[in-house]
């Protein structure tokens, strides 16, 4: 048997660092296909995406659940997670400058801010505050490549066409009368939110608009003192309008029963005067057949009748002789 040629030691050194090398290479790649493994956190839902393109044959299959998600590593696969049960904030500024700020011009210029024109042709500046849940996340994420900046111009879009029908006083108030039914009023951010989500449905962009609130509305800053004097004139006319119709309410119905009292005591008194009336007449008719039957018995009667009464009335008498003058002075005329 031929003896083994011995190996030089620089070559088993070779050998020893070939076979760990290959170890380092398996172990890496063995890391390196598991790092692509990630977790879906439980408020999120995940996208998986291969090459740019959504991996699963069905919305079902796409949407993976909160939990861990196999995937291959990173460029290969990547893994969107979508935030479907928080609530997602969007400010809308671009009809918005503060009425405080300083640094403004006194006129509005276009470039620099923004403003909506009302229907009644005044100028209003408002900050809106939108608040969304995503109710379908491939559309949210897939579909467009900006969804808060096209939220927001939904939300632009929305509240210009809504405050170009509405009066300023309607829009400074936040709500308006309703036209179709009178008496009630409509609130200036649902009808503001009603459209804009209806925009949103067209397009489908998987966006619910839970709230949208107007964080400060103004005329602008150059003529808000004389906005507020119309606005204290306009609540001083409401005041006095209410006190006279408080006047009204409480003074008509006083005059009312009066009118009802003042009615009824007539009736009264015309009853009793009708009563008292057909009595006497029954009792001159009376008289009257009595006088037609003999005529000096009848006068005779009613002559000592009246002169009777006459003397009861008289109170004090004097007797003169017949040709005597009579003088009565003022104190014995008032006896």
């Amino acid at each position: 048997m031929t003896p083994r040629k011995a190996v030089p030691a620089i070559f088993q050194g070779l050998e020893s660092g070939l076979k760990m090398f290959r170890w380092i290479v398996l172990v890496l790649l063995v890391l390196f296909l598991f790092s692509g493994v990630q977790k879906v956190t439980s408020e999120n839902v995940g996208l998986l995406l291969r090459f740019g393109r959504l991996q699963g044959a069905s919305p079902a299959n796409q949407i993976k659940k909160p939990g861990l998600v196999l995937a291959l590593p990173y460029p290969i696969d990547s893994l969107l997670q979508v935030p479907v049960k928080q609530e997602g904030e969007v400010t809308v500024k671009e009809v918005w400058k503060g009425i405080t700020d300083l640094a403004a011009l006194d006129k509005i210029d276009p470039v620099l801010e923004g403003y909506c024109l009302t229907g009644d042709q005044n100028i209003i500046q408002t900050q809106m505050v939108v608040k969304y849940r995503i109710t379908d996340p491939i559309r949210f994420r897939i579909w467009m490549d900006d969804p808060e900046g096209m939220l927001s111009e939904v939300v632009l879009a929305a509240v210009t066409q809504t405050v170009a029908g509405w009066g300023v006083n309607d829009v400074l108030r936040l709500q308006q009368g309703g036209n179709e039914t009178p008496g009630t009023t409509e609130s200036l951010a649902d009808t503001v939110r009603r459209r804009a989500q209806q925009r949103l449905d067209q397009v489908e962009c998987g966006v619910w608009i839970t709230a949208l609130e107007f964080k400060e509305i103004h005329p602008p800053r150059h003529v808000v003192a004389e906005f507020r004097d119309v606005q204290n004139a306009r609540i001083e006319m409401e005041t006095q309008k209410r006190e006279a119709e408080g006047f009204v309410s409480s003074t008509i119905p006083a005059a009312q029963a009066e009118s009802n009292r003042l009615v009824k005591a007539a009736s009264v008194y015309q009853n009793a005067a009708v009563a008292k009336a057909a009595a006497e007449f029954s009792v001159f008719e009376q008289i009257y057949q009595e006088y037609q039957k003999n005529p000096e018995l009848v006068w005779g009667r009613l002559f000592m009748e009246t002169f009777e009464q006459i003397i009861e009335n008289v109170g004090k008498l004097r007797f003169v002789a017949p040709d005597t003058r009579v003088i009565v002075s003022d104190a014995e005329s008032k006896q």
